[in-house]
């Protein structure tokens, strides 16, 4: 059921269940007396045709007081809503939105139907304007904020429309909700209207964390990837994040990644990686497959020395001044597929100290932290790699990972 439908289906359950809504004074007159009664008789019948008869033979009677016409719409809008006239249904429900004979409870809900209904004949400024005056009589329903905001993005108005749609958001999140991801959706269309970096990056975070799709990852990474950093150590942390998230798609992307980390003593990770390049049949050129088999044929035999030494690596590492050889060793674990090792040289290399590169040391304890299953630890970690702007983007998003 529509919006409108849904709004009216009340309106009618209402005015069917409490028939005209009589007070001590005044009273209808006599010469409109008799044919509203029909009316109103017709109403708890549900027959709505009749209704609308018999209001309008007593709309053709004069004199009448500003009672009979307030009885007459009050008739007329269950009438015509049951009907599916919804046009007819607004003219009713303006007729005695400001009277004074209206139930004041009854307000918020009619001003809110005349929302939806100016929403859905896309007369967007009286949509607005009447959602706002249901809020400010109090109306609680959640469909009218958004609906406003709706209305102002449909009316090109997308600074109030992000402004309310954050606002929901931030409701949501504060009562412990998750936020829709039409609600998140809109937030982030609005910002981009608005070439708002800020907002957009904001927005594709929470999408991240609440709705964990490759596309929301594709558009987060994709202001990292057109700045493409020369650091291959950043570019080798990101790549980790895309494959993890499963956005790393090109088979030049595996074949890169896994040279770096061939370069930078991992031959572990570098073979895991490639070895799905290649499940993954993504070399289709055949140049390009011939090049790869024999990258990793190199791979595989420095994977097989790299994990004979490693326990003497790490003996060697633990001796060493700084903390940099553990982290590293800490790493090629990873690579093994044996995170708890991993755990243990990478926190070992951080209490060490003395680190070159802190922000990467952070991140592979947060990965080592996340593949032993400790998520609070892992996005404490993440959150730790703070030094560099850029290392401190792409760890917020492991960060975000490791909650999603």
């Amino acid at each position: 059921m529509s919006r409108v439908a849904l709004t009216l289906a009340l309106i009618l359950g209402m005015a069917v269940a409490g028939g005209v809504a009589r007070a001590e004074e005044p009273q209808v007159s006599k010469a409109v007396a008799k044919s509203l009664k029909a009316a109103n008789d017709a109403l708890q019948a549900k027959n709505y045709d009749e209704v609308i008869a018999k209001t309008r033979e007593a709309a053709a009677i004069t004199p009448r007081t500003a009672y009979d016409d307030y009885i007459i719409h009050y008739l007329q809008m269950p009438a015509f809503a049951a009907k599916g006239n919804y046009t007819e249904t607004a003219t009713a429900i303006e007729a005695i939105i400001d009277s004074p004979y209206l139930p004041a409870a009854l307000k918020p809900q009619l001003l809110r139907t005349l929302m939806t209904i100016d929403y859905q004949n896309k007369d967007y400024d009286k949509a607005i304007g009447y959602g706002q005056r249901a809020l400010a009589a109090g109306d609680l329903n959640a469909d009218t904020p958004l609906t406003i905001a709706q209305a102002y993005y449909l009316s090109n108005k997308y600074k109030e429309a992000l402004a309310g749609m954050e606002a929901i958001v931030a409701k949501d999140e504060q009562a412990g909700r998750k936020p829709s991801e039409k609600s998140l959706q809109l937030v982030w269309s609005c910002a981009l209207k608005l070439k708002d970096d800020a907002a957009a990056a904001r927005a594709v975070e929470k999408l991240i964390l609440f709705y964990p799709k490759p596309d929301y990852w594709r558009n987060a990474m994709a202001a990292i990837l057109a700045n493409k950093s020369n650091d291959d150590r950043l570019t080798l942390m990101t790549y980790r994040l895309m494959y993890q998230v499963g956005i790393l798609t090109r088979g030049s992307d595996f074949t890169e990644m896994a040279q770096i980390a061939l370069d930078q003593g991992n031959p572990g990770e570098a073979q895991t990686v490639l070895e799905q390049a290649f499940a993954k049949n993504l070399y289709t050129d055949v140049h390009d497959k011939e090049r790869s088999q024999r990258l990793l044929d190199k791979i595989k035999r420095s994977a097989a020395n790299d994990r004979a030494s490693l326990p003497k690596s790490e003996k060697d590492a633990a001796a060493s001044a700084t903390g940099d050889g553990l982290v590293q060793v800490g790493a090629a674990y990873l690579g093994f597929g044996q995170p708890d090792k991993a755990l243990a040289a990478i926190s070992a290399g951080i209490a060490k100290g003395n680190l070159k590169f802190a922000d990467e040391s952070y991140m592979l304890l947060g990965i080592a932290y996340q593949r032993n299953k400790n998520t609070a630890e892992a996005v404490k970690a993440f959150n730790r790699a703070t030094n560099d702007p850029k290392y401190a983007r792409i760890a917020k998003l492991w960060a975000l990972e490791a909650r999603s």
